[in-house]
């Protein structure tokens, strides 16, 4: 938005207070403001490409609106500065309510909710910091004296005065908290990670703690196995071998390139809270993988146990760690 005289001043008057109470610029904790050395830290996971994908579509966004707003008034174009545009960005992208809060059922969409949304601010309402498990309400109605919806937060539980009110998110992976907000939550139950099966094109899977959510991609590596097979007999003990082994080739691979979570225990050029957010993030991608180790494992325990009943005796060749 770009506004000039007394436009600008009465803007500034009917927002000001709301960008008062906005976190300044050094406090933002994202991972786009990262240190160089923080962001090394976080090679060998996703979030590290997820950041670098965030930062080149919002550089890309960023000179896009540049250029348009240098052919309106070259001198808006030259204070039109990257620091600005991503505080701005950081500020919607981690305030910013999907628009379906205010229907007359407001809701938060699921992942595969194809209601259409917009983003939208809140003032006020955003300011709440987020408590995973938090129960609350939304309400929207319109008063006889106005046409626009009102919104409130009821918190479901009592709050004493003087004691802070949260809100709640939803529930989000420390790997997009750290992206979109800057925190994390310790042993963070929401914990996910994005696995493909296929290469480029391949379908991604979601698999949280405990191998939850694991169905849908050992049914596409047993589809891979058998060749693109879409048959739904029951697979044999050779093709659960073969995919068993597939998935723990993949899920050791991961691990392997996962940092250690210790990693940042007292260097001091890397700040102790990004420091917090590390061993959080990396402690909830190593339990993930594990557990899908371990189903894999237990996989493969079915197919030996499936080869026996048929009178078939597997001998699995122990690995050499030499």
């Amino acid at each position: 938005m770009c506004l000039s005289g007394a436009a600008l001043d009465r803007w500034r008057g009917q927002h000001f207070s709301y960008l008062e109470l906005l976190p300044p610029q050094r406090e933002l904790l994202t991972a786009l403001y990262f240190t160089e050395e923080e962001l090394d830290a976080f090679k060998g996971t996703n979030l590290y490409g997820a950041r670098n994908d965030r930062f080149h579509d919002w550089r890309k966004e960023w000179t896009q609106c540049r250029e348009i707003v240098s052919k309106s008034k070259p001198e808006w174009g030259t204070q039109f500065e990257w620091n600005l545009y991503l505080a701005a960005a950081t500020y919607i992208s981690s305030r910013a309510f999907p628009s379906t809060v205010l229907s007359d059922t407001p809701q938060l969409p699921r992942l595969d909710d194809e209601t259409p949304s917009d983003p939208i601010l809140l003032p006020g309402v955003d300011i709440a910091n987020h408590a995973r498990g938090q129960p609350v309400s939304w309400i929207t109605h319109t008063g006889p004296d106005t046409t626009v919806p009102r919104v409130a937060i009821v918190p479901h539980r009592p709050t004493l005065a003087g004691q802070e009110i949260f809100n709640n998110y939803g529930p989000k992976p420390n790997a997009e908290l750290i992206l979109g907000y800057g925190f994390t939550l310790p042993n963070n139950p929401d914990d996910t990670i994005i696995l493909k099966v296929g290469g480029i094109n391949g379908k991604k899977w979601s698999i949280g703690r405990n191998a939850a959510g694991v169905d849908g991609l050992w049914n596409e590596i047993l589809r891979a196995v058998r060749g693109g097979d879409e048959s739904e007999d029951e697979a044999d003990y050779e093709t659960i071998l073969d995919a068993s082994e597939a998935l723990q080739e993949m899920v050791s691979t991961l691990l392997e390139r996962l940092p250690d979570p210790n990693n940042l225990s007292g260097k001091d050029n890397i700040r102790p809270y990004v420091a917090q957010m590390f061993g959080d993030y990396v402690e909830g991608q190593h339990a993930v993988l594990t557990s899908l180790l371990e189903y894999s494992q237990q996989k493969e325990r079915e197919a030996i146990d499936l080869a026996r009943s048929q009178g078939i005796e597997l001998v699995m060749e122990e690995e050499d760690d030499s």
